[in-house]
């Protein structure tokens, strides 16, 4: 049955849900939902909190990115990228919450500068900070941004188990405008080597035309 994901081309949720099925090979048609406006009836039916994006798969409803990235894993069985070793698992379920809980907070004020982001409204909302500010914002969140990436494998660029997972799919979009704000990424050098692997990833390369988001 083809998976159906309520998504909009600029929100970074609905991106790394769009590159979770493109890299895992699922058929699946895409509903849009608008930024601007009141979500529709036939999303809040989905997501009642109407955030972007929501999964359907026949009858089951699923909301959270982070939650789709993880069903999508087990239900196309890839073990590579969501082992089931409990602690190989564990320590990627560690990476996620840290991405959400610390790391894409850190990212989001000199992100919003950067991109003219306007919650509600996405990218692009609003005239982009002068550079100076948008660095400003930055230096700010590099001593938590590096504090962070201290839970990341030393041993390569890749989040964790030395491959990609979805850890590492979580945050290569947010990772690949890392690379395009007017910011010193040479003081956060954890965080830059896990962006330049990220946004390699051929599935993402394949998104980056219709995603908003500047091409390396």
């Amino acid at each position: 049955m083809t998976l159906v994901l309520h998504d909009h081309p600029l929100s970074s949720n609905a991106q790394k849900a769009r590159l979770m099925l493109d890299i895992v090979g699922a058929e699946y048609t895409l509903r849009e939902v608008p930024f601007a406006t009141e979500r529709p009836d036939w999303h809040l039916a989905v997501n009642p909190l109407g955030g972007i994006p929501a999964l359907s798969d026949g009858g089951f409803q699923l909301a959270e990115s982070n939650t789709i990235l993880r069903y999508l894993a087990d239900r196309e069985g890839r073990d590579d990228l969501y082992p089931r070793d409990p602690q190989a698992r564990a320590a990627i379920d560690w990476v996620l919450d840290l991405w959400a809980l610390v790391v894409r907070p850190a990212c989001f004020t000199y992100e919003a500068a950067s991109y003219g982001i306007v919650l509600g409204r996405g990218m692009y909302a609003k005239e982009a900070a002068p550079a100076a500010d948008v660095q400003a914002l930055f230096d700010k969140a590099v001593p938590k941004l590096n504090q962070a990436m201290q839970v990341l494998d030393a041993g390569g660029p890749w989040a964790r188990q030395g491959r990609m997972t979805i850890a590492d799919i979580a945050a290569t979009p947010v990772l690949h405008r890392l690379l395009h704000a007017p910011v010193d990424t040479a003081q956060t050098p954890r965080l830059r080597a896990w962006a330049e692997a990220c946004v390699e990833i051929p599935e993402w390369q394949a998104l980056i035309p219709i995603c908003g988001v500047p091409r390396r």
